[in-house]
């Protein structure tokens, strides 16, 4: 019998599980971005290659006379940098309603407005449906792999809630008009208090390797309507 000998062929991988280290190269970090006026973003290289793949930047913006708000997001930097996400419809209420009441001689009239992504306000409430890409919060032993959906694109990962109110008196008829509209986006958002982990893939010259994010978004010390985030590791699979 000769001595020939099996060689050291690498084996296929099709599927992975957040959180596996195994033939996974992984870097951990204790980095938050605070949601200041630094609007310092996270910028990835994922594959250290010399260029950056994922950039996840903190906004704030809005009219003067409204005020600002805060939209989170995640941006695939490359159309080979994709990410565990898919464009579904998501619902969401419109909520209208008009009362009036006298004070000191004045009428006001109020409108109010309000947008919910949650439930509806009132019964007759009508319903929206929007298109949003939308990045998957996944959990710790979750599996992902080849056969799942990876989109290159740019997500939202937590948009502020908000509200605010707009008067227009007349002095001559003794008459205001408040216009106040409200905003609830809360069940659109990416978790909050909850580590989570995105995937993504990264399809370059017909080798794709397969990774993830860990992150935590926090409510942050100043105002628990925007948050902070928090960086906790990333993971790519080992080249064969």
């Amino acid at each position: 019998m000769g001595n020939d000998t099996i060689p050291d062929v690498p084996v296929a991988t099709d599927k992975f599980f957040f959180g596996d280290a195994t033939n996974m190269i992984v870097t951990t970090y204790d980095t938050i971005m605070e949601f200041d006026d630094n609007n310092r973003p996270f910028i990835l290289d994922l594959n250290n290659d010399g260029f950056d793949d994922i950039k996840i930047v903190t906004n704030y913006d809005g009219p003067m006379d409204i005020g600002e708000h805060q939209t989170l997001t995640l941006y695939c930097l490359h159309q080979y940098i994709e990410i565990l996400a898919d464009t579904v419809v998501k619902e969401s209420y419109s909520h209208r309603e008009t009362s009036t009441s006298e004070n000191n001689g004045w009428v006001i009239t109020t409108r109010k407005y309000v947008l919910s992504t949650c439930e509806k306000i009132a019964e007759d409430d009508p319903l929206n449906n929007t298109k949003v890409f939308e990045v998957f919060a996944n959990d710790a032993d979750d599996a992902f792999g080849i056969d799942d959906h990876f989109q290159s694109g740019n997500a939202v990962l937590f948009r502020e809630s908000y509200a605010y109110s707009l008067s227009d008196p007349n002095v001559d008829n003794q008459t205001v008009t408040t216009n106040y509209t409200q905003f609830i986006y809360t069940c659109w958002n990416f978790p909050t208090n909850e580590e989570k982990y995105i995937g993504f893939r990264i399809n370059l010259h017909g080798n794709p390797r397969y990774g993830w994010l860990k992150i935590k978004l926090v409510p942050s010390s100043w105002s628990s309507k925007v948050v902070d985030t928090k960086l906790i590791e990333t993971a790519i699979q080992k080249q064969s």
